[in-house]
C-alpha cells in the first residue's frame, strides 16, 4: 500500500510539474507541495474573464466545470458570486445558465475597467457532491488589470476553406479570438467555447502569445461575412493558494482589453 501511494505521489507531482510549465507557467503553487497535489487531483475547474469591449463595455464571467464524470458536467450550485472591483465595490455575479455568472457594466454602472486596478473574484461552492468532497469554503482570484491598448488585423482567406492570420499588438499578451458567420451567427472558432462543458487542455493550447496565431482551414469553412473579435489579456493560473488550493488544475483567470472587430469577406 505505501508503495502504490509513493508511486501516486511521484506521478502527481510529474504530471504538476508538466501542466505547469506548458498551460500555467505563473502558478503559485508548487509542485510536489500539498496545494499543488490537491489541486491537480481535483475535478472542480474555474475559469473566470474580465474583459473591456472596444465599445467600453466590461464584462465579467465565471465559468465552473467538474470534471469528475465524462462526460463533464457544468457546477451551478456556487454562492455569493463576487467580484471586488479597484473602487472597492463589490459586484455581484448571477448565473445566467448553469455553470456560468455573469456580470456586464450595462446593467452594473460599479463594474469599471482600471488599468493597474486589482480585481477579486470571489466564490462559495459546498456541493461535495460534484467536487468529491475537495470543494468547499470561499475560493478566491486577484487579477490586476493591464495598461494596454489593443488593436489586431487579418490577413483574409484566399477563399473558403483556406486558413488565415491574425495579428494583434501587444504581443506579449495572450490572445482570446472569436469567429462568427456574421449572416447566420454561428460561432466557427472560439478560444474558449463553453456553450458545453467538455473541458480539457486543448483550449488553453489556443491561447498563445507572440502576436500572431494562424486560423485553421475548417475557420472560414464557406464563402460570406465574418466577424472577428480579439482580446489581449494577461493571464492568472491560480487562484490564492492558501484559499483556493482545491481547484482543479485547468483553472485559470484572464483579463484585459478587445480591439474592434474585424469583419472579414471571404471568396468561394
Amino acid at each position: 500500500m505505501t508503495s502504490t501511494r509513493s508511486e501516486a505521489s511521484w506521478l502527481a507531482t510529474l504530471v504538476c510539474a508538466a501542466i505547469s510549465v506548458s498551460l500555467f507557467p505563473g502558478a503559485k503553487n508548487g509542485c510536489g507541495s500539498k496545494e499543488s497535489t490537491t489541486t491537480l487531483l481535483s475535478p472542480v475547474q474555474a475559469v473566470t474573464t474580465l474583459l473591456e469591449r472596444s465599445n467600453g463595455r466590461v464584462d465579467a464571467q465565471l465559468v465552473l466545470i467538474s470534471t469528475s464524470t465524462n462526460p463533464h458536467q457544468f457546477v451551478d450550485t456556487a454562492r455569493n458570486v463576487q467580484l471586488r472591483v479597484p473602487s472597492g465595490v463589490h459586484v455581484p455575479l448571477i448565473s445566467s445558465s448553469p455553470g456560468h455568472y455573469e456580470a456586464s457594466s450595462t446593467t452594473s454602472p460599479d463594474l469599471a475597467y482600471v488599468p493597474g486596478g486589482t480585481y477579486q473574484f470571489r466564490f462559495d461552492l459546498d456541493d461535495a457532491a460534484a467536487a468529491r468532497n475537495v470543494a468547499g469554503g470561499s475560493f478566491v482570484a486577484v487579477m490586476d488589470a493591464p495598461d494596454d491598448e489593443v488593436a489586431f488585423s487579418v490577413d483574409p482567406p484566399r477563399f473558403a476553406g483556406d486558413t488565415a492570420l491574425v495579428r494583434w499588438t501587444p504581443a506579449n499578451r495572450f490572445a482570446i479570438i472569436d469567429v462568427r458567420n456574421k449572416t447566420t451567427g454561428e460561432l466557427t472558432y472560439s478560444t474558449f467555447d463553453f456553450s458545453q462543458p467538455q473541458f480539457d487542455g486543448s483550449k488553453w493550447a489556443r491561447l498563445t502569445s507572440g502576436g500572431s496565431r494562424e486560423l485553421s482551414v475548417d475557420t472560414f469553412p464557406e464563402a460570406g461575412s465574418y466577424v472577428v473579435s480579439l482580446c489581449a489579456v494577461a493571464k492568472v493560473s491560480d487562484f490564492d493558494t492558501s484559499l483556493s488550493a482545491e481547484l482543479g488544475a485547468l483553472s485559470g483567470f484572464l483579463i484585459g482589453r478587445c480591439g474592434a472587430d474585424v469583419e472579414v469577406q471571404v471568396a468561394p
